[in-house]
């Protein structure tokens, strides 16, 4: 079902979108925008967000997908989930970014200045303001419109602003050689010694770099044998505790690896594996979102050897600008981290909006004071 809604600038058509025969009926629009957009965001494009859907959502969760659309060409999207969440007794609706439900930063995908989507999304929020009482919008980037707009929003209603992720990242520019002898000598020394060690202990040590479809699931079953080992110590998992993310990525790296937007590393002799990392394309950008290592072997940090020599690969590919760190699970202690090797870091903060004109107002209010007693940044309701 597709809910056609006004907005105050009359060339927008803003429609939402809450089954999945109308989110297959986008397809064709929404890939043709993800082409013609100056940035598509990994985690806003239609193959994420149906195969997201298919295999992440929970009982009770509704689609809410926010189209625009000018002279009938669509020209923006925002991709959100409905869910039903219990706070202070009562049950309340709360929208948020499907993208950060296995992705980061999700934001919307806009054919022209972003601004002018969120704007527009906003708009139709407010006028369809009995389908929700909360807004969650985690992940964003400082400068982004709603922590510009939002955060005192009126009309009835209240925002709430908190810390988010701060994800390390690194710029392409210069070469590998540079970027190592930037690092202090204590961090270099570790990185060739773990190495060198890790090369005694298996002599046949190599890198292997799945990229076909095929090959990326052969080396995805790899990976989650890893991530078994972990549990089997006591080091948790990233992917494999739940059959519905396996699920979801047996059918998206297949995908994303035919546009070459996919890759699965491993580092290992040929018999043993002892790390492997999943990296994922947007654009030009690299995100680097799982790694896991054999625990046997942490004392080496395989998997910070396996995630520094993507990097140092990285520099020598003229289409790359960046590399992301979204999630490289390491061994824990007083090893030198991943983190010390990038060099900028992206700081994103959450930011709730609550729906005033209801009987949610008082608990409202006194979530509002309980997060500023906490040192968060909060708007009073009303303001």
């Amino acid at each position: 079902m597709t809910t056609p809604n006004p907005s105050s600038d009359a060339s927008l058509q803003l429609s939402v979108l809450r089954d999945d025969a109308a989110l297959a009926a986008l397809q064709a629009d929404w890939e043709q925008l993800e082409e013609q957009a100056p940035t598509a965001g990994r985690y806003v494009t239609c193959s994420y967000v149906r195969l997201a859907w298919k295999h992440l959502r929970q009982p009770g969760n509704e689609l809410y997908v926010i189209t625009v659309r000018e002279a009938g060409r669509l020209i923006g999207l925002l991709p959100l989930v409905r869910v039903t969440e219990r706070h202070y007794r009562l049950q309340l609706k709360v929208l948020r970014h499907i993208g950060i439900w296995e992705g980061e930063r999700p934001g919307v995908l806009a054919l022209g200045e972003p601004d002018r989507i969120w704007a527009a999304a906003w708009r139709l929020l407010m006028q369809r303001r009995a389908d929700w009482q909360v807004l969650d919008l985690r992940e964003l980037d400082p400068l982004s419109w709603p922590l510009r707009e939002l955060q005192r929003p009126k009309h009835g209603f209240s925002a709430q602003l908190l810390a988010d992720i701060g994800a390390p990242y690194q710029l392409l520019s210069g070469n590998w050689a540079d970027h190592e002898a930037q690092r202090n000598a204590a961090l270099r020394l570790h990185r060739e010694n773990s190495l060198q060690r890790l090369e005694q202990a298996l002599p046949g040590l190599c890198i292997g770099v799945a990229e076909q479809p095929d090959d990326v699931l052969v080396a995805f079953d790899r990976y989650l044998a890893l991530e078994r080992a972990l549990v089997q110590q006591g080091g948790g998992v990233t992917i494999g505790a739940d059959a519905h993310r396996v699920a979801f990525y047996r059918e998206w790296l297949p995908k994303l690896a035919e546009r070459g937007d996919a890759a699965v590393w491993l580092m290992g002799d040929g018999d043993t594996d002892v790390a492997a990392l999943i990296r994922l394309r947007a654009g030009r950008v690299w995100i680097e979102r799982h790694a896991c290592y054999a625990p046997e072997h942490a004392r080496f940090t395989p998997s910070l050897l396996l995630a520094l020599e993507a990097l140092r690969r990285s520099f020598s590919n003229s289409l790359l600008t960046e590399c992301d760190v979204v999630n490289l699970r390491e061994p824990g202690g007083e090893l030198p981290s991943y983190t010390h090797w990038y060099g900028g870091r992206r700081p994103t903060q959450r930011l709730s909006v609550w729906n005033l004109r209801s009987r949610l107002a008082p608990v409202a209010l006194l979530r509002w004071v309980r997060q500023l007693r906490g040192g968060a940044t909060a708007v009073a309701p009303g303001a």
